[in-house]
């Protein structure tokens, strides 16, 4: 006898910077169709969507907060020997525009990925502060601080899986994945920054092959590749092309044609 999960539908938001804004037009496309997830799992730039939209805004009102925003004005310089920059500000701003703190307090049951870089492995928060955790979640490896929370020192969910699929599988019948990551990388430059970033993306690649695989239904929206993850001026097109591409794929998914909604 196969065991009944504890979910219905959960949706899986990958990292991928400021590419994240095509989880917003991903979400509006869901919307559209009748689509809401019972559970929701977000990465880096997708845990700061799950927030919101867990927090029960809709795809516009979270592109309202997010669309004007100039997120380089976030990036605050801190040499130190952990990283470059650091989030300080954008903490502040997401808990600003969250109506609760807490991520237990949220509407839906949300996990915010972060990784354990000391003791090497996931730290799938489920509780507890949801702007702290977001943050962590962000944290690229030597491009910025890695965030303390209850001890253990926190990065990047990405760099175990920029797909968070592999911690609602267990516990979802149906898993929508929506990756904003594509394999296409620029240009490198050769300083330190650029050689760290390069390095994160590789491992991203890499491990989202099996978080692909995880899922009932992938929408990969390949055709954000052209932004580069700090193309702060291009939210609305990267939105509006993770609307299209993922509405095309919810039209032709006999998986959504069949599903108990």
């Amino acid at each position: 006898m196969v065991k009944e999960k504890k979910y219905n539908i959960g949706l899986a938001l990958s990292g991928g910077g400021v590419r994240g804004f095509a989880h917003i037009g991903a979400l509006r496309a869901l919307e559209d169709v009748g689509i809401k997830p019972d559970i929701i799992a977000g990465v880096s730039a997708g845990s700061v969507v799950a927030a919101f939209y867990a927090a029960g805004m809709s795809a516009d009102e979270i592109f309202n907060i997010m669309g004007n925003v100039d997120m380089s004005k976030f990036l605050q310089v801190d040499i130190s020997k952990s990283g470059f920059l650091k989030l300080d500000k954008f903490k502040k701003f997401i808990a600003k525009n969250l109506p609760v703190e807490n991520i237990e307090q949220l509407r839906l049951p949300t996990i915010i990925a972060a990784t354990d870089i000391e003791q090497q492995h996931e730290m799938p928060f489920t509780s507890g502060n949801i702007a702290e955790r977001v943050i962590a979640s962000c944290s690229i490896p030597l491009v910025f601080k890695p965030v303390k929370i209850d001890g253990s020192y926190c990065v990047d969910g990405g760099v175990l899986h920029n797909l968070p699929s592999y911690y609602l599988r267990p516990l979802c019948n149906t898993v929508i994945g929506i990756n904003v990551s594509p394999s296409k990388l620029g240009p490198i430059k050769m300083n330190v920054r650029s050689l760290a970033y390069r390095t994160y993306k590789l491992m991203t690649l890499r491990n989202v092959i099996a978080d692909k695989a995880l899922c009932d239904l992938l929408v990969d929206i390949v055709s954000i590749q052209s932004h580069s993850t700090f193309d702060t001026q291009a939210a609305n097109k990267i939105a509006q092309k993770g609307y299209f591409e993922t509405m095309k794929i919810l039209k032709n998914s006999e998986l959504i044609k069949g599903m108990t909604l």
